[in-house]
C-alpha cells in the first residue's frame, strides 16, 4: 500500500479502490488491532461536516472486503462498535 501513489497491490496485482475504500484501508492498516467506530471512520475519511450515515461505512466495508478477496477477513467487525484490521 502506497499512500503517495494511492496504489494497493495484492500478490503483485493492483487493486482498484475508490477514494473512500483506500482511505478506510489505510486508516485500519496503520493501526492493526485498534478498533475504530463507524463514526470515527467517517470523520477520518470524509471529515466532520460530511453528511454520510454510519450504515454507509458498512457498505464500504463489504465492497472493500470483496476486493481484498481471501484477505478480506483481515478486516474484522467488532459487533456494536466498528471495525479493526487484524494484527499479525
Amino acid at each position: 500500500m502506497n499512500r503517495g501513489t494511492r496504489q494497493v497491490t495484492l500478490d503483485g496485482v493492483p487493486l482498484t479502490l475508490t477514494y473512500s475504500e483506500f482511505e478506510i484501508l489505510y486508516l485500519l492498516a496503520r493501526r492493526p488491532g485498534w478498533v475504530f467506530s463507524r463514526n470515527q471512520i467517517v470523520n477520518e475519511v470524509k471529515g466532520d461536516d460530511y453528511p454520510v450515515t454510519e450504515r454507509a461505512v458498512d457498505v464500504q466495508m463489504v465492497s472493500l472486503r470483496r476486493k481484498l478477496g481471501e484477505f478480506g477477513d483481515m478486516i474484522g467487525t467488532v459487533r456494536g462498535v466498528g471495525y479493526r484490521f487484524a494484527q499479525e
